[in-house]
């Protein structure tokens, strides 16, 4: 995923970042404008699952979309 500066639309680049939990993502950007100097902290969460994990982990629990939840539920189906 590339981040752009809210301000001046260049790049940014991830000075850290640490995951507290298997779904959120918390990370400090800072533009490489030098003109510009901007600098701040991202968020990013998981929040909709679209295509199931084939090696899920249990502690994680992510919404699943309800078309693809459609679609699985008619292949229990035909089973």
């Amino acid at each position: 995923m590339r981040i752009t500066c809210p301000h001046c639309q260049s790049r940014t680049i991830t000075r850290s970042s640490r995951r507290p939990v298997p779904v959120f993502i918390e990370a400090y950007a800072q533009c490489i404008n030098p003109d510009c100097g901007w600098a701040g902290k991202l968020q990013v969460e998981m929040v909709l699952t679209t295509s199931p994990s084939r090696r899920p982990n249990p502690e994680v629990a992510i919404a699943l979309e309800p078309s693809s939840r459609q679609v699985l539920l008619d292949q229990l189906q035909s089973s």
